[in-house]
């Protein structure tokens, strides 16, 4: 995993895809893929760095990453499985949310370590744009732990949006992504009261193929 080439060919391999496949996922040439996979091809135009992270089903930080980081996450992203595909509808409340691999039509390729992980269809009410758009895919990670300034999404009875989140003493913060709705203010203890969900968004996967990592 000490260079680019390596990189790229390890989660080339995870998800079982031979230089071929991964050329018809990308549009990027095979001859293209195997010159860089050796280490001769080392300058990449950015849009093709994008095209591979998108075919991989990586961020393009976790792609570019020097090789001590990258064995970091493979500590806890080791494994490419397939999980489920939500739509906001399909979150009625937040025990629908251990039942969605029963329910889900659909599935995608992802290399979270969260048993519990699905992506979810932003729709209108979630947009946030331009950082997210409808059609966007996020990954949510339910059983992750949730530090300061990540990105989350906030469920609950009345309200849903996705925003960043702080800490001040007992009291937690959300600041939505999208401008238009205020912060939402509460201590820790409302989230069982009032059955309030904060899950951390690992990624934002873009309807276009591009990949971005909260992290």
């Amino acid at each position: 995993m000490e260079t680019l080439g390596k990189r790229i060919k390890y989660y080339r391999e995870q998800l079982g895809l031979s230089q071929i496949g991964l050329s018809e996922k990308t549009n990027v040439s095979q001859a293209s893929i195997a010159r860089i996979e050796s280490g001769i091809q080392k300058n990449l135009k950015r849009e093709t760095m994008r095209k591979l992270a998108a075919g991989l089903g990586v961020s393009l930080t976790q792609l570019m990453e020097p090789s001590m980081t990258v064995r970091e996450e493979e500590a806890s992203y080791n494994a490419t499985r397939m999980i489920p595909v939500a739509r906001a509808r399909d979150i009625g409340s937040l025990k629908d949310i251990n039942t969605l691999s029963k329910k889900a039509d659909t599935f995608e390729p992802s290399l979270s370590a969260d048993k519990n992980a699905f992506y979810l269809e932003v729709t209108s009410d979630l947009m946030s744009g331009p950082v997210i758009e409808v059609g966007d895919m996020i990954l949510v990670e339910p059983s992750a732990e949730i530090k300061e300034g990540d990105m989350v999404i906030y469920l609950s009875p009345t309200k849903r949006c996705l925003g960043k989140i702080y800490y001040h003493h007992n009291n937690l913060l959300i600041q939505p992504l999208n401008q238009d709705i205020p912060p939402i203010m509460l201590k820790k203890r409302d989230k069982t009261k009032y059955r309030i969900g904060i899950f951390r968004i690992r990624e934002i996967r873009k309807k276009y193929g591009v990949t971005f990592a909260d992290r």
